[in-house]
């Protein structure tokens, strides 16, 4: 990017501080500082929304930050107390106040290790981007920014505090954090980033599959992504953190970039959107440790659309019984199906016309055999075993072919059907 941006939004922090000064205060009585910091102050200063929740950074050992917030929070969580982190929630404010620290992956390890500081300018040099690097005292107001934070934000600029090489060493996740920053704020890495990153692509190997998935799922909820999935090509990340959709040629992986960009901002959905450009991500499913329910989801929605891909007459008019098989199968997610169908390019026809007049008919309430097995058993004389699960089966098969009928109808095809069963 050329030039530079629009001067930074002033705004303040007042009205920040103002929220967190029932916990400030009892910090300030026990001697210690108490800073808003990274995301939070970064957002602030170009204008965004902030969130409820507020990152908070001391000079106090997690130990003491529990003490000293013990009688002003109204809940606490302590899951991150080891690296540091107390959660607390006052009122509907939810905070994680984090000591000062500097961690880093040593060797091939997979666990960071973590050491505290009391140096407020440690802790911000350690951090991943300089945009990131900048805390506001929650005393006085002052905005520390030993790195320059805020000129690299009017500037367009993606710049580590120290080193590329010294960043990316002590954490390798942030290569792929630097391609959301990238993509959602539009920050131009400056020179040697690329190449510190392409240098040291390997070591994402040693983060663990929950956080490249938490972080592959924030570059997916950009607006487009597709400028960070650029990056990630030129750092030699996209085969490593992808690799069913860096194998595609160029113009098929253009293609299904372009689609994620006019997909929702769902990260399951979008995976959906390369599941189908790929042909499948069980290499990714498993290398990113996907939840069952975001995996059978992405599976419903592929299957889903390569039926109706196959169900409609090349975008043409939908039978009864098609539509109904389609309900049929894609369940819970059928809108959801249809949406993903028509974002990957399917012609659906008259699909969402047939479907509203189904439903308006009632014909897609109840599509489960017409009869219960106890009723089966009473009409065909059967006791409970496979018999029964036989004539369910062709039961629902006649729902699904000939939709809804009236139950003295139903008994009587079942009867008939059964009777030329037992003849055959």
């Amino acid at each position: 990017m050329s030039g530079s941006r629009e001067p930074i939004r002033e705004g303040g922090f007042d009205d920040l501080r103002e929220a967190v000064a029932p916990v400030s205060e009892r910090f300030t009585a026990a001697g210690h500082r108490l800073y808003l910091v990274g995301g939070l102050v970064r957002d602030r200063l170009m204008g965004l929304v902030s969130t409820n929740d507020h990152d908070l950074t001391t000079d106090a050992t997690p130990d003491l930050v529990r003490e000293i917030v013990e009688d002003v929070a109204d809940a606490v969580w302590l899951q991150g107390e080891r690296f540091g982190t107390v959660g607390i929630r006052v009122g509907d404010l939810i905070m994680e106040i984090t000591t000062h620290r500097a961690e880093s992956y040593v060797g091939d390890s997979r666990k960071p290790v973590v050491r505290f500081s009391t140096d407020l300018h440690e802790d911000l040099g350690r951090r991943d981007f300089t945009v990131n690097a900048m805390a506001v005292d929650v005393v006085d107001g002052q905005l520390h920014d030993p790195f320059d934070g805020r000129a690299d934000l009017a500037a367009g600029i993606l710049r580590t505090p120290l080193s590329p090489e010294e960043s990316f060493g002590d954490d390798p996740l942030r290569m792929l954090r630097a391609a959301r920053f990238h993509a959602r704020y539009d920050l131009v890495p400056v020179d040697g980033l690329v190449e510190a990153a392409r240098s040291l692509a390997d070591r994402i190997g040693i983060v663990s599959g929950e956080r490249i998935r938490g972080e592959l799922f924030r570059l997916l909820e950009v607006a487009d992504p597709t400028p960070g999935f650029s990056f990630l090509e030129d750092v030699d990340l996209a085969w490593r953190v992808l690799p069913e959709l860096a194998r595609l040629d160029g113009d098929s992986r253009s293609t299904a970039l372009a689609r994620l960009a006019t997909t929702a901002a769902d990260p399951v959905l979008r995976l959906a959107v390369i599941a189908w450009s790929t042909a499948g991500l069980a290499e990714s499913t498993v290398a990113l440790r996907l939840s069952g329910a975001d995996a059978v989801r992405i599976t419903g929605l592929v299957d889903g659309a390569d039926r109706i891909r196959m169900g409609g007459a090349a975008g043409g008019p939908w039978s009864d019984e098609s539509v109904r098989r389609l309900v049929a199968s894609s369940g819970p997610i059928l809108d959801q199906v249809v949406d993903f169908a028509g974002s990957v390019g399917i012609l659906v026809g008259d699909l969402p016309v047939a479907l509203g007049r189904l439903r308006g008919a009632g014909e897609l309430d109840d599509l489960g055999p017409a009869l219960g097995g106890d009723e089966v058993m009473a009409l065909l004389g059967l006791k409970a075993g496979p018999e029964v699960g036989e004539a369910l089966a062709w039961l629902a098969e006649l729902r699904l072919g000939e939709g809804r009928m009236e139950s003295g109808d139903v008994a009587e095809r079942l009867q008939g059907w059964w009777s030329t069963r037992a003849s055959g």
